[in-house]
């Protein structure tokens, strides 16, 4: 008879210790789950931007501007890249859209880095359900 109860609580413990065990693994891989990457990465763009926009009087201008893109987290950088192709189309429109003298000082070029920014995002939103881009980056911009 004590055999039996010795083995029941042999048992016991052993569903006890392995409940213990399975609940103390799942309590530290939860907080883990519930991390964001909140890490900065750039996205650059596959080669600089080259088109004409006009210029004082008749004259136009030849603009070259290298442009890189500041996206939170690897998910976000993943879905930029998939995008990349409409991402260019979608910022060559609006930097071609603009003229020489938006090219020409730091306070117009922020106002172009704004609007690219808003077209970027419209058009993420419209494909992935969310904006991804926090910054656009001017690299270089040359005007000719």
């Amino acid at each position: 008879m004590i055999w039996f109860v010795l083995l029941g609580l042999l048992v016991l413990l052993g569903i006890g210790g392995g409940w213990w065990y399975l609940n103390q693994n799942r309590a530290a891989a939860e907080p883990a789950e519930q991390v964001q990457d909140n890490q900065a990465l750039y996205v650059g763009m596959s080669r600089p931007f080259i088109f004409s926009v006009p210029g004082s009087g008749s004259r136009d201008r030849l603009v070259q501007v290298s442009v890189e893109l500041l996206v939170r987290g690897e998910a976000s950088e993943t879905l930029a890249k998939r995008h990349l192709p409409l991402l260019e189309s979608t910022l060559l429109t609006v930097l071609s859209g603009q003229t020489a003298a938006s090219y020409l000082s730091a306070q117009s070029k922020d106002s172009v880095k704004s609007e690219a920014l808003d077209a970027l995002n419209r058009i993420l939103v419209e494909e992935t359900g969310k904006g991804l881009i926090e910054q656009v980056l001017f690299i270089g911009v040359v005007v000719q």
